[in-house]
């Protein structure tokens, strides 16, 4: 995969990979009412119909069966959320991000300058960190609609999300000579005195970033052990737009690395 439709297609995919497994993950709690699934399979939906349109502008023929069949439980997903019980959600919503996984791991075959393993685990981490941050966002609005639902379940949530920066910044490390080292020839939009590459700078910014969502992560779960639910939901949307962000950046940085 190359170019913004390369970057696109594999941050959107993750997206909604991450977004469906971590509903699936916190519908398996059986404390949640389905409605909030319902919300969450459309956000998948939605996640994933764009990124169909990425993989197609990519040309990645060997993702794309992958892509349309994710995006085709994902659509089962949100059917199964009108059923009188939690478990075919749970079971379909992990399907659902299994085949997407699946999908993510054939678009590794488009990173030939990446170690299979590396690249894996990199677009998996991204998928744990953007779904965490979402289903995150998602629940705490929830809690205006069931106002007796308990506030672990977002401290589950905020847990994840420090655990899928934790994740992103040790691969990213592990990652750092060939992050920093991509080539970002026009990135700068032909300014002169810039260079021709940006690729260390660009890895400093999304380590900035990634460390602020940790540290707007972590606050989140400090709010949710005071019960003020609110607050940690606000944060939650600090944290999803720099996690976005991030993510947006790295994969620039992964597809263009040499």
């Amino acid at each position: 995969m190359t170019g913004a439709a390369g970057v696109g297609a594999l941050v959107l995919l993750g997206w909604a990979v991450g977004t469906v497994a971590g509903g699936a993950w916190t519908q398996s709690w059986n404390v949640v009412r389905r409605g909030h699934f319902r919300i969450v399979a459309w956000s998948t939906l939605m996640l994933g119909g764009l990124s169909l349109l990425a993989v197609r502008a990519t040309g990645a023929d060997p993702v794309w069966p992958w892509a349309v069949a994710f995006v085709g439980v994902s659509l089962l997903y949100l059917v199964v959320q009108y059923s009188r019980t939690d478990v075919p959600g749970t079971v379909v919503g992990a399907a659902a991000a299994l085949v997407g996984a699946a999908a993510l791991i054939v678009a590794t075959d488009s990173l030939p300058e990446w170690p299979p393993a590396l690249a894996v685990l990199e677009l998996l981490a991204g998928a744990l960190l953007l779904g965490a941050v979402t289903n995150g966002m998602l629940l705490g609005h929830w809690y205006l609609n069931q106002p007796g639902l308990k506030p672990w379940a977002l401290g589950r949530l905020s847990d994840l999300c420090l655990a899928g920066v934790a994740a992103s910044a040790v691969l990213g490390l592990v990652a750092g000579g060939r992050l920093a080292g991509a080539e970002t020839e026009g990135a700068v939009l032909g300014l002169q005195g810039f260079g021709e590459s940006f690729g260390v700078f660009f890895y400093g910014i999304w380590i900035a970033l990634l460390i602020f969502t940790g540290v707007v992560s972590w606050m989140a779960r400090r709010c949710v052990k005071i019960r003020s639910i609110q607050s940690a939901t606000g944060l939650f949307y600090v944290a999803i737009l720099t996690a976005g962000v991030s993510e947006f950046l790295v994969r620039y940085l992964m597809v263009n690395a040499s």
